[in-house]
């Protein structure tokens, strides 16, 4: 009878407990941003160029429409601003990258959703390198995104 009594009271408690972790967690928001107006020097200061052609992560890929924006920065000068195009029903980012013909400049990219109004910022970087072609459509290379808070 005790060992009744004993296991009654492990499944109820184990119950609670279950409940408790079943329970919905808040959902975190990001910081809202104000759409960016990300341009590129037109000046012809930079005469060297590079290519990237990039997805968007899953978890963000889905969700992409016309309006979000994509672009190239070394420090906080945007050096390239992307256009999207859909190659076999998935979305790409074309981003035609400017420089100096001997710079070796570090670049990130930040990626701007219309939907959510939140920012994201590129984790890994790439080397400025003349005439380099980073990703085809064929083969584009995925961003790996963190959201600026």
């Amino acid at each position: 009878m005790k060992w009744i009594k004993s296991l009654l009271c492990v499944l109820l408690l184990t119950t609670l407990s279950c409940s408790k972790n079943d329970e919905p967690k808040p959902v975190q928001e990001g910081t809202k941003f104000p759409a960016p107006d990300w341009k590129q020097d037109t000046t012809g200061r930079y005469p060297a160029s590079m290519t990237a052609v990039l997805t968007l992560p899953t978890s963000l890929a889905a969700a992409v429409i016309e309006s979000d924006q994509l672009a190239a920065f070394v420090n906080d000068e945007c050096r390239g601003v992307g256009t999207m195009e859909k190659v076999n029903a998935q979305n790409l980012f074309f981003v035609m990258i400017h420089g100096m013909p001997d710079e070796t400049s570090k670049v990130k990219f930040k990626y701007y959703s219309s939907k959510t109004s939140y920012m994201y910022e590129s984790k890994d970087t790439l080397n400025f390198l003349i005439d380099a072609i980073y990703g085809t459509a064929q083969n584009p290379k995925t961003l790996q995104l963190s959201q600026l808070k």
